[in-house]
């Protein structure tokens, strides 16, 4: 209640000054200023919230303007108070509060710049939980960046960005806390002399992150990570129409993930990676017909390298290890030839040198692909490759990519399809190959009386050929039903699979050899909603999501989430009738028996322009 009051304080406070800033300064401070202000009656009630009700006042902010000229000194500020529950627009559980403002300097200069706040207090987030709807919290997060560019004419560019931010969360209906903080800078710069284009960077950042424990279990509850990466490249055009570009990029990541055992004890886990990549490659386009392509990679830690493109946040997640001196070299060529302008073949050689988990392993891989761009019979358009790979130790195997896509106009009915298979296909390491296979499809009808029907489902399948428990996979299946007054709509979604955790929640990794701290997942949900429009100007509204998920780590735990919202709103002029009602309900069974929560409000709304 303190924060609050402080920030309608100054709110007004702003309110005041600004409008004072604007008789005083005269004619060279432009400003505008308004409000769309919330009036009501509401209540909430539930297991983890005290019952309250009463009157209730919101408000939402705009200041605009500029100093001078919008060119030298332009700005805006948003402050909003008790705007964000889910009886109103913003689709929020709580009453948040806080304030958003930029301001943009010397635009349209050499030396252009800006700088950004926000602040947002008792605001609803979310803790990720892969393939499914996310775990609901409630907290405050507050964040700050600040950029300058010089761009002056035949010098080389540069850029300068510096950024923090902070947040601390509580989950749902728990004491769980999922809090993080981050500081990032970065410098980039661009250049162009005799026909080369030459680009740089440098970026640094730090991350605290603190997990909930039912997931993090006996891995780690808390992770401070820094890492910097930089790099520098390029680019030069080539007879025969070619184009040749060379890229280097270094990346350092230091994570420490600190456990607590109870009773003050806590453990440490410390983790490192530094690695190199250096890329080159040239293309070549003798005729229009025709191109060719060389290209060449050297990485010098597959560690590091395969972490950092697991990497959330630029800092990689653990459980990473390939075995020490890992590296791998690459050299390869390819042509492509169009026969017509729709049907292309191509050709790829690569040969590859590398050693990960203590052995040294050589590799050869020669790939063929057709294109075919025609709709066949009118419905299909089609790619296919065959890869044949072979290594050192004597082990040969085909792999083949395909891919179909379907388009067909039955009478009044719209359909499409799509179908990808791999087999055995190559990953970053000479010895893994990779398997998948992924589907969607859609089909569209107008119906009398307006009326558009929508159905349409996806998924997909993937992982390691040499790996059990390393496969995802996920379906998911909607349809809507519309028309000019009237909308409903209905989804079902299932997954599961592998995770790792990362600061953002649970994340579904590409599969990769060498994982270890690894969650499985698995889950279904399902929801739908209905809007409809009987009059002008007024809407009534309502959805249902249900989500029903398992995570095993060293804690298994049973979830479920459930939320069903109703809104109704009536528009004239500026002015507003609103009336809501939610039902939440969030359990994990790893920390204790679900919390509900229901929350109404009945009021409306006026715009004010103050000046």
């Amino acid at each position: 209640m303190k924060v609050a009051n402080r920030i309608i304080g100054l709110t007004v406070l702003l309110m005041a000054q600004l409008a004072a800033a604007q008789l005083n300064v005269g004619e060279n401070t432009k400003l505008n200023a308004g409000g769309l202000f919330t009036f009501g009656y509401t209540g909430d009630y539930g297991d983890q919230i005290p019952s309250d009700h009463g009157l209730d006042l919101g408000f939402d902010g705009k200041v605009s303007g500029y100093y001078y000229n919008p060119n030298f000194l332009s700005f805006t500020a948003t402050p909003y108070y008790d705007q964000s529950r889910a009886d109103s627009n913003y689709q929020s559980l709580t009453g948040a509060s806080g304030v958003d403002g930029t301001a943009n300097f010397f635009t349209g200069s050499n030396f252009p710049g800006s700088v950004n706040y926000h602040y947002d207090t008792n605001s609803t987030g979310t803790f990720g939980l892969a393939g499914q709807p996310n775990f609901t919290t409630y907290g405050t997060t507050q964040g700050f960046g600040i950029n300058w560019s010089a761009l002056v004419p035949d010098w080389p560019t540069l850029s300068v960005g510096y950024s923090q931010g902070s947040g601390n969360s509580t989950i749902y209906g728990t004491d769980q806390e999922a809090n993080s903080s981050t500081r990032l800078f970065n410098l980039h710069s661009n250049y162009q002399i005799s026909g080369f284009r030459l680009n740089g960077y440098f970026d640094r950042n730090s991350l605290n992150s603190e997990f909930p424990e039912f997931l993090a279990g006996e891995q780690a509850t808390e992770q401070e990570s820094s890492g910097h990466d930089f790099g520098f490249g390029a680019q030069h055009l080539l007879p025969l129409h070619g184009t040749f570009y060379v890229n280097y990029n270094r990346a350092s990541s230091t994570s420490d993930y600190l456990s607590d055992q109870g009773q003050n004890a806590s453990t440490s886990n410390t983790s490192s990676y530094t690695d190199s990549n250096e890329t080159a490659n040239a293309t070549f386009h003798p005729t229009e017909k025709l191109s060719l392509n060389v290209t060449q990679n050297y990485t010098d830690n597959l560690s590091g390298y395969l972490a950092q493109n697991l990497a959330s946040n630029g800092v990689a997640p653990p459980g990473v290890n390939l075995g020490t001196g890992s590296y791998s070299s690459t050299l390869g060529g390819g042509a492509t030839y169009s026969f017509t302008n729709f049907l292309s073949g191509s050709m790829q050689a690569t040969y590859y040198d590398q050693h990960y988990f203590g052995q040294s392993y050589t590799g050869e891989y020669l790939s063929g692909t057709v294109n075919y761009g025609k709709r066949l019979f009118d419905m299909f358009t089609f790619s296919a490759s065959v890869i044949d790979s072979s290594n050192g130790q004597g082990t040969n195997a085909v792999g083949f990519i395909g891919n179909v896509n379907f388009f067909r106009r039955f009478g009044g009915w719209q359909t499409s399809g799509q179908f990808s298979y791999a087999q055995n296909v190559q990953t970053l390491l000479v010895t893994y190959t990779i398997s998948y296979y992924s589907y969607s499809a859609n089909v569209n009808r107008r119906l009398p009386g307006g009326m558009r029907w929508i159905a349409a489902f996806n998924g997909n399948h993937s992982g390691l050929s040499q790996e059990q428990g390393t496969s995802n996979h996920s379906e998911g299946y909607s349809t809507s039903l519309s028309t000019r007054r009237l909308a409903i709509n209905g989804l079902y979604t299932q997954s599961s699979g592998v995770s790792l955790l990362g600061a953002g929640g649970l994340i579904s990794p590409t599969p990769t050899p060498g994982l270890s701290n690894i969650i499985l997942f698995g889950g279904s949900s399902y929801g739908g909603g209905i809007s409809v429009t009987p009059v002008k100007r007024l809407s009534v509204s309502g959805t249902f999501n249900r989500a029903i998920s398992n995570t095993i780590a060293s804690t298994t735990s049973h979830n479920n989430m459930e939320i069903f919202n109703a809104q109704m709103q009536y528009h004239l002029r500026k002015i507003g009738l609103l009336a809501g009602y939610t039902r939440f309900t969030q359990g994990i069974s790893a920390i204790g028996a679900p919390a509900n929560t229901t929350s109404y409000f009945v009021g409306m709304t006026r715009w004010f322009d103050f000046f």
